[in-house]
């Protein structure tokens, strides 16, 4: 099988189900809100039922305040996007990428977009009226945190974080399957390091819960980005951290 036609299956399934959504900004938005339900719904489930770390009741508390406006707001906009032509639209070729396109782009993703919301991130820290008005909203909360803390931001803070998070696929020309996947995949990352579990293997290259944990609890902002460690490595804001409790989703299974 060559290079070429790896991905065009899964492509034509999109083309096929979605017909001209595919080419529609509400494609790569709906991936977005994919990438933050699928990830908070399954660990809001471990937490519930599995490890039993928090409440039905304390959950659903935390999604209520994280997302009834940011849902209502997509809501709103998928119909638009559906029925409302717009003047803008996204390149839908026949064609899938190739594989080796579509790797390079994923990294390029990561890599810019982890740059870049790191630095936002490290901006929003150091000047004090934009910390205390806006990005405090999101250090309200305290470890343990539930994974729709990440959600917990100011209106203002979640546009720019949306922006330096999907920079690539805003600023340069993808595939509307490379960027769907990206969108999705960036998005569950961010999700994913506020969920206070040991993953081992995702631990080994993502921002983990246990430096995020650390960044919610220090006053000085070390482990400021949630999406690689690499620029923290690079610009000195690294800092070492561990589970206080061994909490997997597995050893909750076991328990």
């Amino acid at each position: 099988m060559g290079d070429a036609s790896v991905l065009q299956p899964a492509w034509d399934f999109l083309r096929d189900h979605l017909g001209s959504f595919v080419s529609s900004p509400g494609f790569i938005l709906s991936a977005v809100v994919l990438g933050i339900y699928v990830p908070g719904v399954v660990f809001s489930v471990v937490d519930v039922f599995v490890a039993k770390r928090m409440t039905l009741r304390e959950s659903l508390a935390v999604y209520w305040r994280a997302m009834k406006w940011y849902s209502a707001v997509y809501a709103v906009a998928l119909p638009v996007f559906v029925f409302v032509p717009l003047p803008i639209s996204l390149t839908a070729p026949e064609a899938a990428p190739t594989l080796g396109v579509f790797a390079r782009d994923l990294i390029l993703y990561f890599l810019l977009g982890d740059f870049c919301s790191y630095w936002w991130h490290r901006i929003e820290h150091q000047v004090g009226w934009y910390a205390k008005r806006v990005h405090r909203v999101h250090h309200v909360d305290r470890p343990p945190l539930s994974i729709w803390t990440a959600m917990v931001v100011h209106p203002v803070e979640g546009f720019s974080v949306f922006v330096f998070f999907h920079i690539y696929g805003i600023a340069f020309s993808l595939h509307p399957f490379t960027f769907a996947v990206a969108a999705f995949a960036m998005t569950a990352v961010t999700m994913i390091t506020h969920c206070g579990y040991r993953l081992p293997v995702y631990d080994a290259v993502f921002a983990h819960a246990a430096g995020h944990d650390l960044h919610h609890s220090n006053r000085k902002p070390t482990n400021i980005s949630v999406v690689l460690s690499v620029c923290d490595r690079l610009f000195g804001t690294y800092q070492a951290a561990t589970y206080e409790v061994e909490r997997t989703p597995a050893a909750a299974l076991a328990a």
